[in-house]
Parts: structure tokens; C-alpha cells; sequence
């Protein structure tokens, strides 16, 4: 049998450049430096290569589902983009057999100026189906997106999760031979996450490629069964589930306290209308707390748009990466497009259990009603470790099945012998 995608000596560059980041004391220093670059021009900028990827080598048959996993900027993206041909490898080669349907990022494949109804048949068209195959597919596609109220309207008025609704049930349902995911289900709630990985374990389950980039272990141990580790643009691992997940958690590094993001990296997701460019852990040293002790942050962004009532959402998950819980802020004020803004938040009261954490950061606009869109969205940007309650100079222990919430001590309102 021939491998459904076979990846021979990949490499990619990219080129970055430098610019001359000179500053100047007033505009008439800054005039008269520009008119002498113009009559004697000199290099201003300075390049330098980065390699994303180097010397890639896997197969992947078909029916298999693979866990692309790594850390963030391990280039998992880039890789999903190779196999996906919407970049072209800078060294080595990649054989496809089959079709193949990728969900990207937001908005990947669509012409925002067409209805959902018209990127249904563009995508099937570009698949190689014929219009009849399409009408067939087309009211399971609708139902499983969930927006047939809006399925006549222009996808550049959608909202990120309409998008990530119809985005994946376009991908899933004009059953192309090889599914590419990348982390953007993230955007979505949590029942049509859960929706979307039944149908991708379906997919395997009829022969078809699955593979599938997360940072969710959860997830990954649950539909995938294989696991490809990519470590600084690099094969760390290949091999069982269990094994890759091992070498993940085992390379995870120190806890930062300041992170900039403002180059956007490939563990988050944006809209462009928000973008978040700093989180900064507040109040610590090593990113550690006690189980009482509040967890602050504070996140610096800006606003491409004006946005109305503006919300924090917090997602926690733990060291395996499976969901502990989620909370959400009430709309806190209006953006006003170009401004910049820094916004600090705690988490109090958590009660989490002693444990290593991540907390991915999402900012959303939302109403007194619950309902919210998400404008920006940062995965497991945070990680922390929570400490054990301290008796009499001891420190408490916790066994792996008791939890992840730390429930206050039980208040014994009456004792007496009988």
C-alpha cells in the first residue's frame, strides 16, 4: 500500500529582515538623513536566515491518524502549510496521494465576498467533485454547521465561530482522502469541539488520513494513533501516543513571566480586529503559587476596530493538557480603534488542586446574556504550578485521581459521644 503523504528531506526558510530602527530627534533630522540615503543610497536593512524546518523525514498511510504536537513556534504550522501546498518546501519533496481538505486558520479556502452557500460548491469544486456530488453533501454540511439562518450570507459578516463552524463542516463532509486541522478549533465552543472530534475519529474510522496539530493531550490521545514530535523545526518523535505526549511534557521548559506576542505565534488565533501583544504574570517570581494565592496577569493589546463590551475569558487545563475549567469576566469596556490598552486580572478564589497548569487567554466581546464572539485568542500562553496546602511545616500531598479543585475544608458543625 502506498503512503497516503510521504515527506523526503523538507526544509524551509524563511528570510527575515531587519530594519534601521535609528531614531531621531526631530522631523528635520529625520528629513535630512532621508535626502542622503536618497543620493547616496546604502543598505539599510540586514537579512538573516531562519530555518522553520530542516531535514523532515515521515510516512503516514492511509486511515491513520497522526498528532502533529511540538511546542509553540516547533513549526507545526509550517508543516501543515507544506502538506496542504499553500507554501512550497525550501528543500526535499512531498507525495500526496488523494485529496486533501485543510482547516488553517479562520477564513482559510473562502472568499469572504461569497454567501456560505457559494463556498460550499467553490471549496467541493477545487476538491474535484462535480455539482451533483455536491447537492448531495450540501443539507448534511448546513445541519452540522449549525447556521442555515445565515447560509445566504456573505462569509465576511460572519463571526469567527460561524466561520469555525462552517469551515469544519466543509472540511469533514466533501470527503476529501487526507483532513488537515490545525489548533483553530480552539475558537469554537466547547460542544462543538467535542462535535468536531467525533466526526475527525469517524474519518479515520472510514479510511480516511487524519492529522490533527493540538495542544490539548486530551484530544490527541483520544482521536490520534501515532504521534509526530517536531522540536525546534526539527524531528524530535515518532512513534506511539503515550511516548510522543512523554517527550512533549518532558520539554516544556521554565514558566515565563513576560511574554511578548506581538509578532502573533503560531499558538494563537486573531481576528484582526484585537490583537494582544504582551502578558506579563504579576506579583512572582517563578510563576508558583500558593492553593490561596490569587494569580494575576496582565495582558497589553490593541484595537484594529472599535469593539463594544470587551471580555477576558480564562481556559485552565493541566501538565496533560485535559480541560479543568473556565472563566469568564463581565464585558469590561468599549475599544476604540488604534488605542492601546493594558488590562491586569486575577484569578482568586481558583481552589485549584497542586498541580502544573496552563491557561490560555481569549479576548471576546460579550453581553450581560452570555453569549460572546471571540476576537483574540492565545493557547496555553500562561503556565503555572500551584502548591499544596502547609500543615504544621509540612506540605500536603495530592494524589493523581483526587481532582484538580481544591474544595475548602469541611466545617464540622457538632461532635458529642454517644
Amino acid at each position: 500500500m502506498e503512503p497516503a503523504i510521504k515527506v523526503e528531506g523538507i526544509g524551509k526558510k524563511y528570510v527575515i529582515k531587519h530594519k534601521d530602527n535609528m531614531k531621531y530627534d526631530n522631523n528635520l533630522q529625520h528629513l535630512s538623513v532621508m535626502a542622503k540615503k536618497l543620493m547616496h543610497p546604502v543598505k539599510s536593512t540586514s537579512k538573516e536566515d531562519f530555518w522553520a524546518l530542516q531535514d523532515i523525514n515521515f510516512e503516514i498511510m492511509p486511515g491513520e491518524s497522526i498528532g502533529l504536537i511540538g511546542k509553540n513556534g516547533a513549526g507545526k504550522s509550517t508543516m501543515l502549510k507544506l502538506i496542504s501546498r499553500i507554501t512550497e518546501p525550501t528543500t526535499g519533496r512531498i507525495e500526496i496521494n488523494g485529496t486533501v481538505s485543510s482547516m488553517l486558520e479562520v477564513g482559510t479556502g473562502f472568499n469572504q465576498e461569497l454567501t456560505g452557500r457559494e463556498n460550499i460548491y467553490l471549496n467541493g469544486a477545487i476538491l474535484g467533485m462535480r455539482r451533483t456530488e455536491i447537492d448531495k453533501k450540501f443539507d448534511e454540511i448546513v445541519e452540522f454547521s449549525e447556521i442555515d439562518k445565515f447560509i445566504d450570507t456573505p462569509v465576511k459578516r460572519y463571526s469567527s465561530g460561524m466561520f469555525v463552524r462552517l469551515a469544519f463542516a466543509v472540511a469533514s463532509h466533501l470527503e476529501p482522502d487526507i483532513m488537515v486541522v490545525d489548533e483553530v478549533l480552539a475558537v469554537g465552543d466547547s460542544r462543538f469541539q467535542k462535535k468536531c472530534l467525533e466526526q475527525m475519529a469517524q474519518s479515520a474510522q472510514t479510511g480516511r488520513t487524519v492529522i490533527y496539530v493540538s495542544h490539548n493531550m486530551a484530544t490527541i490521545r483520544q482521536l490520534c494513533s501515532r504521534t509526530i514530535f517536531l522540536e525546534k523545526g526539527r524531528i524530535g518523535f515518532i512513534g506511539s501516543v503515550d511516548d510522543g505526549i512523554d517527550h512533549y511534557l518532558s520539554n516544556g521548559g521554565k514558566n515565563e513571566l513576560v511574554k511578548d506576542v506581538s509578532a502573533h505565534p503560531e499558538y494563537s488565533w486573531t481576528s484582526n480586529e484585537v490583537h494582544m501583544t504582551k502578558v506579563e504574570m504579576l506579583d512572582t517570581q517563578d510563576c508558583v503559587y500558593a492553593y490561596d494565592e490569587p494569580i494575576k496577569a496582565r495582558v497589553t493589546l490593541q484595537a484594529k476596530a472599535d469593539i463594544k463590551q470587551m471580555t477576558v475569558r480564562i481556559d485552565v487545563t493541566d501538565r496533560n493538557h485535559d480541560y479543568v475549567g473556565m472563566s469568564f469576566s463581565k464585558p469590561i469596556a468599549d475599544l476604540k480603534k488604534g488605542c492601546t490598552y493594558e488590562i491586569e486580572f486575577a484569578m482568586g478564589d481558583h481552589r485549584l488542586a497542586p498541580d502544573s497548569y496552563y491557561a490560555s487567554v481569549t479576548v471576546s466581546t460579550g453581553n450581560n446574556f452570555g453569549t460572546y464572539s471571540s476576537l483574540d485568542f492565545l493557547s496555553d500562553i500562561i503556565a503555572f504550578d500551584v502548591l499544596g496546602m502547609e500543615v504544621n511545616g509540612l506540605r500536603e500531598t495530592w494524589a493523581q485521581g483526587w481532582g484538580h479543585l481544591h474544595i475548602p475544608p469541611v466545617d464540622v458543625t457538632s461532635f458529642k459521644q454517644l
